[in-house]
């Protein structure tokens, strides 16, 4: 099922853009200010061992850890520590030949992961209406456990990686400014969850159905989670993509080379594909004129930039880091993926800039059968040539 789709009658590209920078605007200027105060002490706990970056970055990351809380603090209780090697060892595993076999067993673990029982359905239901919910499970003790479920689950390394960063911060902190961080990270999910169903909701018109009915289908299958993101994780996704995008501009211009990620789904569907692999990802050999994969490579020889397909996310971590620091990429994906792309090009040294899906077409995971998806390719010749 199409969780979400930017092509709506009497909408245009445009129209989306020009939401997610007014949302985005707003949200910034509300609550930018008032995270200084954190993003100043981050910056200072951080400086020894990461390059800093502006505040506008950091605040995002804030936003995360609230998003993060907001949409899965009721399963945390089922993360079994006992079990911490068994998931370390599996997730371990995906990476390897073993991946088909693996995930039969990851899949009924991340079920039971996802599994929520009366007993411990906690926050959410009680958000907007109990404070004392609020103060009681929104602390670094259960954003510890966060942390631990999010990890075994294998579907958040980007994420895992920042909020360990940041659990490691709060820790050097007195309890009273724990309290009144995460408080804050509350505010900021309630005000982009409002402003997401006020503006952004008419996108995905089909994601509640499939949240409701997507399970009978997923059930025991490792991506039950991945598949599960609720709406206020297409808002913080969609808007703040962009946000990152605002960020980085100037660092991806500046680069001597640029690199289009595209993902599988954009290849054409009625004949195997004829790529040929390299160490950034399949190369197209133009075999079918009708495929969006080809139309964008030809994009890139008349504008001269590079166009990989990437399947998976391990493609690039094997590539020298530090050959990276020059090179501009843009990564094509659907909404879930936009955030976790880009905090995964930035710890690869790459400069990000993305182009969100028209529609999700994954047959891995959306769809039972592969349709090809789409980019507006004006926007990404936009983002290249910084029309």
């Amino acid at each position: 099922m199409i969780t979400y789709c930017l092509k709506i009658d009497k909408l245009n590209y445009e129209d989306y853009y020009l939401t997610l920078r007014k949302l985005g605007d707003m949200i910034i200027k509300k609550d930018l200010d008032k995270s200084k105060r954190y993003i100043y002490d981050f910056k200072k706990y951080v400086c020894d061992f990461e390059d800093l970056k502006e505040n506008k970055y950091y605040f995002i990351e804030i936003l995360m850890i609230g998003v993060l809380f907001y949409e899965y603090i009721d399963y945390t209780s089922n993360f079994k520590s006992y079990l911490s090697p068994v998931y370390s060892f599996l997730n371990r595993a995906r990476e390897s030949k073993l991946k088909p076999q693996v995930d039969l067993i990851r899949g009924r673990i991340n079920t039971s992961l996802y599994t929520l029982n009366k007993e411990n359905q906690i926050f959410k239901s009680s958000f907007n209406t109990d404070s004392n919910y609020r103060y009681t499970f929104y602390n670094i003790n259960y954003f510890s456990k966060l942390i631990n479920w999010l990890d075994a689950t294998s579907d958040f390394k980007e994420e895992v990686i920042r909020l360990r960063v940041w659990l490691g911060f709060l820790k050097t902190k007195p309890k009273e400014y724990i309290s009144f961080f995460f408080d804050f990270t509350l505010e900021l999910v309630t005000y982009m969850k409002t402003l997401g169903d006020d503006n952004l909701a008419i996108y995905m018109s089909n994601l509640e159905n499939y949240l409701n009915t997507y399970k009978k289908d997923h059930y025991n299958k490792e991506d039950i989670i991945y598949c599960s993101k609720g709406p206020i994780q297409y808002y913080f996704n969609m808007i703040f993509s962009e946000v990152m995008n605002d960020i980085f501009r100037s660092d991806f211009l500046n680069t001597d080379k640029k690199i289009v990620f595209l993902p599988g789904c954009m290849t054409q569907d009625k004949t195997p594909c004829r790529r040929s692999e390299t160490s950034y990802g399949g190369k197209c050999n133009h075999c079918s004129k009708n495929c969006n994969v080809n139309k964008i490579t030809r994009l890139g020889e008349k504008y001269n930039f590079k166009v990989y397909i990437i399947e998976h996310e391990t493609t690039l971590s094997s590539l020298d880091i530090k050959k990276n620091k020059n090179i501009g990429i843009v990564g094509i994906a659907c909404a879930p993926n936009l955030i976790s792309g880009g905090l995964k090009a930035l710890r690869l040294n790459f400069a990000p800039q993305c182009v969100i899906l028209d529609c999700c077409g994954c047959s891995n995971h959306w769809l039972k059968n592969k349709c090809m998806t789409s980019i507006n390719e004006n926007r990404l010749l936009e983002i290249i040539l910084n029309k």
